[in-house]
């Protein structure tokens, strides 16, 4: 993204809203204002009301649960299954609730560390504020009016990840200040691709996609965070924190390849999809292999026409829901990254047809997903939006 003020619009674009557009864009902002605010209340009051009947947020209680075992020397426990659930069924005192298992490496262990210096409900509500906070922040940063931040503090994934306490809000943040960052300040830009090895399956495609840019500064800034975390595990842990999270493997493999709807109608990816609706393992991977050859190869073919900082980060993360098989549907919250990217190159030249719609279907999926009808089927509706989101950054990309 540059700071160029107005670039002459591209062939095919529109310019930016007018009239009615206008007054739709203003009515909608304020409906994105006034579902976060309602839903900030409604989480207040769900969290406090009785801690020991919180029915939201509940994957917190895994990170919580981790740091309870670090702080008090145990951190390798925590790829344990019955220390670590003995510590989240403390937590819900008046609940009967299955095993969230730690499937994260031990770098996010690290970043959890401090977690249980607070009570847990004060916590809990302190990472929803500071990684919604950074999220915003991003957003503010990478859109070129802060209007247009507000459409997506009202996109429905926020609500979910909130929901779940989750940290798609953290991962969204870093792609997002990375995005802004790569053109202006490639080291930090690297440093926050770095930080998002806690959850490696996210960046999968990253270390191809800054070597064919030639971003090799933001390239070794990351590289050089990783090994920077891992060591600093290793030095707060102990080498030996590795091996437990090695032996967890096959649990984590079991857990990942399970027949459990329950768990499946959470997966945003085809892999999910196919194992939702009763296919097999064989077929759902390679199925999801084969998309993320197609989809990897356009994304970096794509990329060699235009090194721009965003559209690279951009690109990267529409990519995303295609390159692994394990995407819940809290994750959804980074394709709000993309989605600022193609409303920042809207507001500037003018938005290309087809892109609204694209904008607006990604908006909703994290909505439409919610809905179980028809055998499920109205999930697949993730797929096609993520599908026609990834499409139209590539075409942004392809007409520089």
């Amino acid at each position: 993204m540059t700071d160029a003020t107005q670039a002459p619009p591209r062939a095919g674009a529109r310019a930016g809203p007018g009239g009615w557009r206008g007054y739709a864009l203003a009515l909608a902002q304020v409906l994105c204002v006034a579902m976060s605010c309602a839903f900030a209340v409604l989480m207040a009051q769900w969290m406090f009301a009785d801690p020991g009947e919180m029915g939201v947020a509940g994957d917190f209680t895994s990170f919580y649960a981790a740091s309870e075992l670090a702080l008090e020397g145990r951190a390798a426990e925590t790829y344990d299954e019955p220390p670590h659930f003995a510590r989240q069924k403390a937590l819900y005192r008046n609940q009967e609730r299955g095993y969230l298992t730690f499937m994260y490496p031990p770098i996010f262990l690290l970043m959890c560390l401090p977690f249980a210096l607070l009570p847990f409900v004060w916590m809990t509500a302190a990472w929803l504020v500071a990684t919604n906070a950074l999220y915003v922040a991003a957003l503010f940063r990478l859109l070129p009016r802060p209007g247009l931040a507000v459409l997506l503090l009202g996109y429905p994934a926020v609500f979910t990840n909130a929901g779940y306490g989750q940290n798609g809000a953290l991962s969204a943040a870093l792609l997002g200040f990375a995005a802004w960052a790569l053109d202006r300040r490639p080291a930090l830009a690297g440093l926050c691709l770095g930080l998002l090895a806690y959850k490696p399956h996210l960046g999968l495609i990253v270390p191809l996609a800054l070597a064919v840019t030639g971003r090799w500064r933001a390239f070794l800034a990351a590289a050089a965070t990783v090994l920077a975390l891992a060591a600093a595990a290793s030095a707060v842990f102990g080498v030996e924190i590795w091996q437990a999270y090695l032996d967890r493997g096959p649990d984590m493999r079991r857990w990942l390849e399970s027949d459990d709807v329950g768990y499946l109608d959470k997966w945003v990816t085809l892999y999910g999809a196919i194992r939702l609706h009763g296919g097999g393992l064989g077929l759902a991977y390679a199925a999801q292999a084969a998309v993320a050859l197609a989809a990897g190869g356009a994304l970096l073919a794509s990329l060699r026409r235009r090194t721009e900082g965003a559209a690279i980060i951009a690109g990267v993360t529409a990519a995303i829901p295609f390159l692994s098989p394990f995407m819940l549907e809290y994750d959804l919250l980074v394709l709000a990254v993309p989605m600022a990217w193609l409303l920042g190159e809207g507001a500037r030249g003018g938005f290309l047809r087809g892109e609204g719609a694209a904008l607006a279907f990604a908006w909703l999926a994290p909505a439409l997903f919610k809905i179980s009808a028809w055998d499920n089927a109205v999930k697949l509706a993730v797929l096609a939006s993520c599908a026609a989101l990834f499409s139209a950054v590539l075409r942004r990309i392809r007409l520089a």
